[in-house]
């Protein structure tokens, strides 16, 4: 492991850098990054409605009661054609179902953490970390509709950010040499 680590050093470092600066850009144009984030998804249901129901036609005579997946399929492309139409709608959901994953992820955290109290030292820290994905939750499902135009650009941003800090650290970790052959 360390060899390969080792073998791609300046590849961690670049993207590394990449996703630094493009997790820094999402969080400069959080409601940017949020309607990007709605239109690929509208989109992809679009493109994956088309794909079924084609599927669907082709594969007719293989697959019994394909008409279902037809009007599945048909569904599928007319929800992502209206998303595209509504963006707004499609953040309202998007940022929705995010505060409800939130809400199960805080309700998991909690209750692992309470389950193992008399095994872990730092048992405490799945409360806390519990504490702050309700914390999460409130303010993503009790500021809608407002919350919903920005959140979801400064949670890809962050998590962006973080994410190229780590490969960086992985760079500077990993006792790589100086930039070499890029």
């Amino acid at each position: 492991m360390a060899d390969m680590v080792k073998r791609f050093c300046n590849t961690f470092l670049i993207e590394g850098i990449f996703i630094l600066i493009l997790g820094m850009m999402l969080l400069v144009l959080p409601q940017f990054s949020t309607l990007a984030l709605s239109f690929m998804i509208s989109v992809a249901l679009i493109i994956a409605g088309i794909y079924k129901l084609i599927s669907s036609v082709i594969r007719r005579d293989e697959i019994e009661k394909s008409w279902l997946s037809s009007i599945i399929s048909i569904l599928m492309i007319v929800t992502g054609a209206y998303l595209t139409v509504r963006p707004l709608f499609n953040l309202f959901l998007i940022t929705l179902g995010v505060g409800i994953y939130f809400v199960l992820e805080g309700i998991n955290s909690m209750i692992m953490a309470f389950e193992s109290k008399g095994l872990l030292k730092h048992w405490w820290v799945g409360v806390v970390s519990g504490i702050l994905q309700f914390s999460l939750a409130f303010i993503l499902l009790f500021g809608l509709p407002s919350t919903a135009l920005y959140a979801i650009g400064i949670l890809i941003g962050v998590n962006m950010l973080l994410s190229g800090i780590a490969l960086i650290s992985v760079y500077t970790g990993a006792g790589c040499p100086r930039l070499s052959k890029i």
